[in-house]
């Protein structure tokens, strides 16, 4: 909102964190090591997908990225996680929420 005629004014996000009684930390503009978890992630999108496929417009894109995430969190192995899937850890320690999510 800080560009908008009413920087004052709080977001609908904004005004749920304070309701909520959390913090909302934010890295500052131009410095990418403070959230590196992201960055990776975007590295290896871009290795992985991006740059191994040259798409034709942005609905293929959109759906060969929809594609890559899922085998990224479901089928393929992380060396991180012990061999295990995202999938998988999630599944075993957070099993109930898991499953709730998985039928909606």
């Amino acid at each position: 909102m800080r560009f908008s005629a009413h920087p004052e004014r709080k977001s609908a996000f904004e005004r749920l964190v304070d309701e909520l009684g959390l913090i909302h930390g934010k890295c500052e503009p131009g410095c990418p090591w403070q959230n590196g978890i992201v960055e990776r992630s975007h590295r290896t999108d871009n290795e992985e997908l991006f740059h191994v496929i040259r798409f034709t417009d942005p609905e293929m894109r959109r759906y060969q990225l929809k594609l890559w995430d899922f085998e990224y969190n479901t089928r393929r192995p992380h060396q991180s996680l012990g061999g295990r899937t995202p999938m998988q850890i999630y599944v075993s320690e957070y099993r109930p929420h898991a499953f709730s999510r998985m039928l909606t």
